[in-house]
C-alpha cells in the first residue's frame, strides 16, 4: 500500500559544487561558466553550512555534462575526490586506526552530508560488501552521485592506505552511461563492474579491513569524532520538531488544525515553524496528509462510520474532497480501501 512520506530534501552541501568546477576546469570552464547562471558564487559554496538545493543541484550537472560533452562525470569527480572535502567526517575517517573504524564512521555520520543516503556494510560472507542506497529519483543527479562517492570512495582508500592495487566487485543498479567503456577498460583491470544490477553493491577481500591508515591520530580522529557528534546531536534536536507537530495532530480532537494553531501551541510563529520544517526536509502540509491518512484508514476500517460522516471528522468540505485526497495518498478510493485494505 502507498504511504504518505515527508519529501527529505535537504540539499547537496555547496562544497560539492567547487568539486564539480575542479572537473569542468580541466576542460577550459570558470566558475563563471558554471555558477553564474545560478545566482552562486565561490564564496557561498565554500560556507560549511551552505547546501544547493537537490533541483538545482541538477541543473547544475546537466550544464556540466553540456559544456563538458562527458556522460560520465561522477567518475571524474570520484578520481577527483579527497576526503578533506567532507569535513570533519572526512578528518574522522582519515585519522582513523583502519579501514574497519573508518567504515564505521562512515555508516554513522554519512547523513551529516547527504541525509538521502544510507549507507551500510556486512562481514557476514567471505566478502565485505557494502550496499549505497540514494533515496532521491533525479536524474541524471542521482546517477552522478552514486558514481561519484563509488569511485571517490576507491581514490580516497588508495590515499588513505598507501596501497594501489585495491580490488573489488561493483555492482551499479542503473544502465551503464554511455560513453564508459573506455574507462572500464581501465578500472575492470583492478574492479569488476557491471550495470543493470537489482541493487548497488560492492564487495571486498576481507584482508583489507585490516588496513593501516596512513594518517592513523587517535586524538586528533576523536576530536573530529567529537564535533561530529554535536553536529549529529543538533540534527535530532531539530527533526524533534516535525514529532511534535506530528504528536499534537494526533491527539487534537481537530484533526484539521492550522498551522496558526500548531504553531502557537509551541510557542513560535508560523513562519518558524515553517522554517523548522523545512530544515528537517518535510512541511506542515505533509505532515497534516500523513495525520490525516492513518486517521481516514482507522475510520474506514470501521462499518459504524460512513463516508460523510469521515470527510466530516477530518475536516473536508464533501466526500467528494476526501475521496480525492485518499486516491492521493493511496492510489485508491476509500471505497475500494474499505472492501480491501490488503489489495
Amino acid at each position: 500500500m502507498k504511504t504518505v512520506t515527508p519529501r527529505q530534501d535537504s540539499g547537496i552541501p555547496g562544497v560539492y559544487g567547487l568539486l564539480l568546477l575542479d572537473v569542468v576546469s580541466r576542460w577550459g570552464y570558470s566558475a563563471e561558466s558554471l555558477f553564474t547562471p545560478f545566482n552562486y558564487t565561490n564564496e557561498q559554496l565554500a560556507d560549511p553550512d551552505f547546501r544547493i538545493p537537490l533541483h538545482v543541484a541538477n541543473e547544475m550537472i546537466i550544464l556540466a555534462r553540456k559544456m563538458t560533452g562527458e556522460s560520465t562525470l561522477g567518475y571524474h569527480l570520484g578520481n577527483q575526490m579527497r576526503i578533506s572535502i567532507h569535513g570533519f567526517i572526512g578528518y574522522a575517517i582519515m585519522t582513523a586506526n583502519e579501514i574497519t573504524d573508518a567504515l564505521v564512521l562512515a555508516n554513522r555520520f554519512i547523513q551529516l552530508r547527504m541525509p538521502f543516503l544510507q549507507f551500510h556494510f556486512s562481514t557476514f560472507t567471505e566478502q565485505v560488501s557494502l550496499q549505497l542506497q540514494c533515496d532521491i529519483d533525479i536524474e541524471p543527479l542521482r546517477t552522478e552521485i552514486v558514481m561519484a562517492l563509488t569511485f571517490g570512495v576507491i581514490t580516497m582508500a588508495k590515499a588513505l592506505t598507501g596501497i594501489e592495487d585495491l580490488h573489488g566487485d561493483i555492482d551499479f543498479d542503473f544502465p551503464k552511461p554511455e560513453g564508459f567503456d573506455k574507462y572500464l577498460l581501465k578500472m575492470n583491470k583492478l574492479n569488476n563492474i557491471r550495470f543493470d544490477q537489482p541493487h548497488f553493491l560492492a564487495c571486498f577481500d576481507k584482508k583489507y579491513l585490516g588496513l593501516k591508515m596512513v594518517n592513523a591520530d587517535p586524538i586528533a580522529s576523536q576530536i573530529a569524532i567529537n564535533q561530529c557528534e554535536a553536529e549529529l546531536s543538533e540534527l535530532g534536536e531539530r527533526r524533534r520538531i516535525s514529532m511534535r507537530v506530528r504528536d499534537i495532530l494526533t491527539h487534537s480532537e481537530q484533526h484539521y488544525l492550522s498551522i496558526e494553531h500548531v504553531a502557537d501551541r509551541l510557542h513560535m510563529s508560523d513562519r518558524t515553524l515553517k522554517r523548522q520544517l523545512a530544515a528537517e526536509g518535510t512541511s506542515f502540509s505533509t505532515i497534516v496528509d500523513e495525520v490525516r491518512y492513518r486517521h481516514a484508514t482507522s475510520l474506514l476500517s470501521r462499518t459504524d462510520y460512513t463516508l460523510e460522516q469521515i470527510t466530516d471528522e477530518l475536516g473536508y468540505s464533501d466526500v467528494a474532497n476526501f475521496s480525492r485526497a485518499f486516491k492521493r495518498w493511496s492510489g485508491r478510493s476509500p471505497s475500494s480501501w474499505r472492501k480491501d485494505p490488503y489489495l
